[in-house]
């Protein structure tokens, strides 16, 4: 009887063991994955953030100003000696105040003034240095003026550049210029005179407009 007891009680030892460890393995198996200490895990694809994009700004080109009217503070008559000497000076002022009446030169027998002078004009006094542009002339004259526009910072024929020329073709002349111009003053030499209806030769100036900015530029 003590024999079959002791044998017993093995049996039931090694059973004990063997449902242990098929316990065990079973739990091993169905464990999540061990992960090596210290190391993270690399990020699924999905998981990464985008790399990032460097963006650099084009510079767009600054445009230039746009051209306004600057209207002269004054305009006078002007001849060959300055301003002493200028053709109807009492009404040089109607250019700028009024256009309806406008501005007339003496009348001469001839388009080259009967060889009396090399031209007459009309001065404008910006009041300031401003950029020009562009100068265009109101005419009540027939076609056949031919002037001179001069530009300078002194009022006085030697410091007055000669930028440009033309003819007038019609009751009005534009003339924009090459490249802006730093001037105070604009100086209107006419060259040749149109005839008028007495058979003499004569200019007339209804109005004047400046444009360009009104400080300088550049």
């Amino acid at each position: 009887m003590a024999a079959l007891a002791l044998l017993g009680f093995a049996a039931f030892e090694f059973a004990g063991q063997v449902t242990g460890h098929a316990t065990l393995t079973a739990q091993k198996n169905s464990a999540p994955p061990r992960q090596q200490a210290g190391r993270t895990p690399p990020p699924s694809p999905t998981a990464r953030a985008a790399p990032t994009v460097s963006a650099t700004a084009t510079a767009q080109p600054t445009a230039p100003p746009r051209a306004q009217t600057i209207v002269p503070v004054s305009a006078v008559a002007f001849g060959p000696e300055g301003t002493a000497d200028g053709d109807n000076p009492q009404i040089a002022a109607r250019v700028l105040t009024d256009p309806a009446l406008g501005w007339l030169s003496q009348w001469y027998a001839t388009p080259q003034f009967a060889g009396l002078k090399q031209g007459t004009g009309l001065l404008f006094d910006m009041g300031r240095r401003v950029t020009i542009t562009t100068v265009s002339l109101s005419f009540g004259s027939p076609p056949g003026t031919a002037l001179e526009l001069r530009l300078g910072t002194a009022p006085d024929f030697s410091g007055l550049s000669l930028v440009t020329s033309a003819t007038a073709t019609g009751g009005q002349l534009n003339l924009p210029l090459t490249a802006p111009v730093r001037a105070r003053y604009v100086l209107v030499w006419f060259t040749k005179l149109p005839p008028d209806d007495a058979g003499t030769y004569q200019v007339f100036v209804h109005q004047i407009t400046v444009r360009g900015q009104p400080w300088p530029t550049g």
